[in-house]
């Protein structure tokens, strides 16, 4: 089930990508945290966008696809093996909230920017009750409730502000920052909670409680 926050950090690529096309200008960009996956690069390859998408994980993140370039084994806290001012967008889905020193992914994902060079991260933020629980509880629990692959969180920021005022620290500054809930998104597969998830969704975003919000999108911009 791909979340509101996704396919707004999907949106966001197509525009950013197709405002660089009058140049006639193939855009680099960086997958950070990327896995095996080729969901984001599938979804605007179909939107006809001219790129080329670098990958970076720490395991194993190559795969064979047109729009892929380079595929490195390392973190997001230590590019080291990446020029600076390499690419022109970086975007992370779902990864900062694995990351256990923030400051320090900060400072690669701007060295990494060109100047005017746009990050484009979805977070789960870590206010929202069911990440709050998730903070508490242990792997194996999410495993059973998602039922699907997950992985150890870290939540190194314990609110998106938080999180947010360490990149402008750096030096990226905020565009915009979008939330949705999004309980039934984890309760789906579940015939009884997966309603009662979807209404508690309709709630908060009838009360507009940013707070209760979990799903989260924002973009920043390198000055």
């Amino acid at each position: 089930m791909q979340t509101p926050a996704e396919r707004d950090l999907v949106q966001r690529l197509v525009s950013l990508l197709n405002a660089n096309g009058d140049a006639r200008k193939e855009c680099r960009i960086l997958n950070a945290g990327a896995g095996k996956s080729l969901s984001i690069e599938r979804q605007i390859s179909k939107q006809g966008c001219s790129y080329l998408c670098d990958r970076i994980d720490v395991e194993d993140c190559s795969v064979d696809f047109p729009m892929v370039g380079e595929c490195w084994c390392c973190s997001i806290e230590d590019m080291s093996q990446l020029d600076s001012q390499r690419y022109d967008i970086v975007f992370a889905n779902y990864v900062l909230e694995h990351v256990e020193k923030i400051q320090d992914a900060a400072r690669e994902i701007f060295r990494v920017l060109v100047p005017g060079g746009v990050f484009i991260s979805t977070i789960s933020n870590p206010s929202a009750p069911e990440f709050a629980m998730a903070r508490k509880t242990p792997l194996w629990f999410h495993k059973l409730i998602r039922r699907q692959d997950s992985w150890e969180t870290q939540y190194a920021y314990n609110s998106v502000e938080e999180l947010l005022s360490v990149f402008h620290s750096i030096g990226l500054k905020v565009e915009e920052e979008n939330r949705w809930p999004i309980v039934e998104g984890y309760l789906h597969k579940y015939p009884v909670l997966g309603p009662i998830g979807r209404f508690y969704d309709r709630m908060v975003s009838k009360s507009g409680n940013r707070r209760l919000m979990g799903d989260v999108c924002f973009v920043l911009r390198r000055g």
